[in-house]
C-alpha cells in the first residue's frame, strides 16, 4: 500500500504531497469488529541501532502504520486533480523506459529546472522509499532505500552501490553497468539504474526486484474510464492468474448487484486468426475487442440477455447496444477486482464518469468492506459529484481537496488537516458554501 507521493514541478503542481496516512488520531472504539475499515493497518517489528553511552545498541520496538482504504480528490476545473495521478503514471513510464519525453514541467512558475517523485510503499511490512530527480536531459539523482537503509545512491554520477555488491558484481562492475546501461555516449543517465537491475540483473538484490514488482503488478493507474469490456477481463484475468471465463462470471456477479435489469452476460471466443502476427492487421478491419493466447488472436464478442414483454430473453450486443454508464461499470469492475484480490494500489480519474451515484457508492463500499477488502487494496481517484460527500461513508482522513495558484501551483489539503471538520459533518454542505477553498467561483 501507498504511504505517500510527493512531487515537485509537474505540470501544474510546484510543491505537493499526497498523504494516505490515516490522521484522524486515535481508532474509532470498536473499530476491530466493525464491518467497515476506517483504515488500513500494518503491524510491524523494527530494529534499530541506537547509541546509549557511547555504545551502539540493536533496539526492538512495534510500529503500527496507517492507510486510508480510499482517497479521493475535489477541486475546480484545472485545479491540478488528474496531473497528481498522471504524475504517479509518469514516473512508473520513467522507471520502465527513461526520461525520454517524461519532462513536463511548470510552465507558469519556473521555480525549479528539475522534477522530483518521491513514492513511499509498504510491502512485506517494509517500507520502500524511492526518490527520483530528473530534467529534460538526465536523471540527477535516483535513490532507493528500505526501512530508512540505503539500498543504493546515485547523486550527479556519483554511485553508492555497496549494499547491493557481490564478488562477482564489485563496485567496480556496477560503476561499467552504470556507465554502459544507463547513460548515454555524453554520460547523461537517460535509464534508471533500478530498472536496468530489475530488468538484467535480477538476482543481485532482493530489494530492488521487490520495489519493481510492487510497481509493475500493484500499482495500477486508469486515467480513463473508457476502453473495452474484454480489456478489463484480461486485467483481471492475467493480474490474479485465474481463467478467464472465471474472471468474467465474477465481474458479471458483481454488475449484477447493481440493480440492472440484465438477466444474464455471456462472453464468447472467436478464432481470428492462427497466427497473432498475421491476425494483427485484420484488428482495423472488423470489430470486437482482442487477446493472444498460445500465440493466436482471438475475439471477445460479450453478449446480455433482456426479458421482452412476453418474459422471452432477447440477445444484445453489449458494446454496441447497453449505455455508456453500463459498459463503463463492467469495464472498470476487472480492475477493481484485480486490486481487491491481490491487494493493489487502483488510481481512476474521473471515477464517476458516466456512473450513477448511489453506485459510486457502492465501489466505494467495497475498499471500504472488511469482506471485500482482505488485502489491504486501497482506491484513489478524482471526481466532481459531491453526492458521496453528503454520506458518511468517507472519513476525513478520505477527502482531500485541490486548488491552485500561479505562486504555489496545485496544493491538496485532506479534510482532517482544517480546523473543526469532524467525521459527522455534512462534507457536502460545506464543500459547496466553499469552506475549503477548493470549489469554482463562476459568474455568468
Amino acid at each position: 500500500m501507498i504511504k505517500s507521493f510527493t512531487v515537485q514541478n509537474f505540470k501544474s503542481i510546484l510543491d505537493l504531497t499526497l498523504d494516505f496516512s490515516y490522521s484522524e488520531g486515535k481508532a474509532p472504539n470498536g473499530y476491530e469488529e466493525m464491518e467497515t475499515l476506517p483504515f488500513l493497518e500494518i503491524k510491524r517489528t523494527i530494529k534499530e541501532n541506537k547509541q546509549i553511552k557511547n555504545e551502539y545498541k540493536t533496539i526492538t520496538k512495534k510500529e503500527v502504520i496507517r492507510t486510508v482504504p480510499c482517497l479521493v480528490m475535489y477541486g475546480a476545473n484545472a485545479a491540478g486533480k488528474s496531473n497528481i495521478i498522471q504524475a504517479l503514471s509518469v514516473m512508473n513510464n520513467v522507471i520502465d523506459e527513461g526520461i525520454t519525453n517524461a519532462y513536463k514541467p511548470n510552465k507558469l512558475n519556473k521555480k525549479y529546472d528539475y522534477t522530483v517523485f518521491i513514492v513511499e510503499i509498504c510491502i512485506d511490512k517494509k517500507i520502500y522509499k524511492y526518490e527520483l530527480k530528473y530534467n529534460d536531459n538526465a536523471i540527477l539523482k535516483e535513490i532507493l532505500s528500505v526501512d530508512n537503509n540505503i539500498v543504493y545512491s546515485i547523486k550527479k554520477e556519483l554511485l553508492d552501490v555497496e549494499n547491493i555488491t557481490t564478488e562477482t558484481y564489485n563496485t567496480k562492475k556496477i560503476n561499467e553497468i552504470y556507465q554502459v546501461e544507463c547513460c548515454n555516449p555524453d554520460k547523461l543517465q537517460q535509464k534508471t539504474f533500478l530498472n536496468v537491475m530489475y530488468k538484467n540483473y535480477a538476482g543481485l538484490n532482493k530489494y530492488v526486484n521487490n520495489f519493481v514488482q510492487y510497481i509493475h503488478n500493484n500499482l495500477y493507474i486508469l486515467m480513463h474510464t473508457e476502453f473495452p469490456v474484454g480489456l478489463g477481463v484480461q486485467i483481471f484475468e492475467k493480474s490474479c492468474k485465474i481463467d478467464r471465463q472465471i474472471a468474467f462470471q465474477e465481474i458479471v456477479d458483481i454488475l449484477k448487484k447493481f440493480d440492472f435489469d440484465i438477466t444474464n452476460i455471456k462472453l464468447e471466443e472467436e478464432l481470428i486468426n492462427e497466427s497473432a502476427q498475421d491476425g494483427l492487421d485484420s484488428i482495423k478491419k472488423i470489430g470486437g475487442e482482442f487477446f493472444i493466447r498460445d500465440n493466436k488472436l482471438y475475439s471477445n464478442k460479450i453478449f446480455s440477455y433482456h426479458k421482452d414483454i412476453d418474459k422471452n430473453e432477447v440477445k444484445f450486443d453489449f458494446r454496441n447496444e447497453e449505455s455508456l454508464g453500463t459498459n463503463t461499470l463492467a469495464s472498470i469492475l476487472g480492475p477493481i477486482l484485480m486490486a481487491l484480490h491481490t491487494g493493489s494500489v487502483l488510481c481512476i480519474d474521473e471515477l464517476e464518469r458516466s456512473i450513477h451515484p448511489l453506485v459510486l457508492r457502492e465501489i466505494i463500499k467495497m475498499f471500504k468492506s472488511k469482506r471485500y477488502n482482505k488485502n489491504n487494496a486501497q482506491l484513489v481517484f478524482t471526481a466532481h459529484n459531491t453526492d458521496i460527500l453528503d454520506d458518511e461513508i468517507l472519513r476525513v482522513s478520505e477527502i482531500a481537496f485541490t486548488s491552485k495558484k500561479i505562486e504555489t501551483g496545485t496544493v491538496i489539503r485532506k479534510a482532517s488537516s482544517f480546523d473543526g471538520v469532524r467525521n459527522t459533518d455534512n462534507f457536502r454542505k460545506r464543500y459547496l458554501n466553499g469552506e475549503f477553498s477548493s470549489i469554482p467561483f463562476p459568474y455568468i
